[in-house]
């Protein structure tokens, strides 16, 4: 077959913009790091890559939600040791005012201070996580107590259950049961103020087993907080060692050999420089020479 001169040019070109495209290729592996830049560098690498990202980026999620509902559950813990801390004061002031040697205005002074662990009390059942208040149940834009006073009057959240998925399947409620939690609380409470308006020792010595039933319900609520505190580090360690291995592969797969990567990219320009003197030498000739 002759070989023209035409199709010498189409395969001088052909061959330089294929060693063009190497150079190209390994010098996009080194600035980025990567080997795989377009699918059409790996296909099946490409493939595996995705698939590694997509699990990674899962994982990820699950340790966000973890952190998320370890937060939110030691804020609310937070919030009900503040409570603990004032049902001991307000039994203090129970047990004092409880005792027949106490004057009128001895419990009057004892009420000034009950009304204002009353005011505490609230407020604290109003804490919010974020935006969202802790004790309203699902709906997170309700105050949820609006009156130091138990269920149904004074509570506009509900009972319903705000969870967080931590783990493929695996849902936690890290809102505690307000009702369950503050009722006894405030039902407390309202009873010792009744007793110290009345001025009756006898109602007041009762109200010291309304303030254990009240103890006993946030120390309830907390042990679930706590347990389930405990159960999300063990959860935790199973996504992280996850995230760990398929870090690992990902960078198996895509990341570029730093050295191999330079040792081609030198070879590959040496090739592509030879390519352009040949060519600009083999184009010299021109029909002038043939005449």
């Amino acid at each position: 077959m002759r070989v023209t001169q035409g199709m010498m040019m189409q395969s001088l070109l052909h061959n330089i913009e294929t060693n063009q495209a190497r150079v190209e290729q390994l010098q996009s592996q080194i600035t980025s790091g990567s080997r795989i830049n377009k699918p059409s560098d790996d296909p099946i690498g490409a493939a595996r890559a995705l698939n590694l990202q997509e699990s990674l980026a899962q994982s990820e999620q699950y340790v966000r939600n973890i952190d998320q509902a370890t937060s939110w559950l030691n804020t609310t813990d937070s919030v009900l040791d503040s409570v603990t801390k004032a049902l001991h004061r307000t039994t203090e002031l129970a047990t004092q005012a409880a005792n027949d040697t106490m004057s009128s205005e001895d419990r009057a002074a004892i009420l000034q201070e009950v009304r204002q662990i009353q005011e505490h009390m609230l407020s604290l059942s109003r804490s919010k996580y974020g935006t969202t208040f802790l004790f309203a149940g699902t709906r997170s834009n309700a105050t949820g107590y609006t009156a130091a006073a138990p269920s149904p009057g004074g509570y506009q959240g509900n009972n319903g259950q705000i969870l967080r998925e931590v783990a493929p399947g695996v849902s936690m409620a890290v809102n505690a049961d307000a009702r369950a939690t503050f009722d006894p609380v405030f039902t407390a409470l309202n009873n010792i103020e009744s007793g110290l308006v009345a001025n009756d020792a006898a109602a007041l010595s009762g109200t010291l087993a309304d303030l254990d039933t009240a103890l006993d319900a946030v120390n309830i609520s907390r042990a679930a907080i706590g347990a389930k505190t405990n159960r999300l580090e063990l959860l935790k360690e199973r996504p992280e060692d996850v995230k760990v291995n398929l870090t690992s592969l990902l960078s198996e797969v895509k990341d570029a050999d730093m050295a191999e990567a330079l040792t081609n990219f030198s070879m590959a320009q040496t090739v592509y420089q030879a390519s352009l003197k040949a060519g600009a030498q083999a184009l010299q000739p021109s029909l002038l020479d043939y005449l």
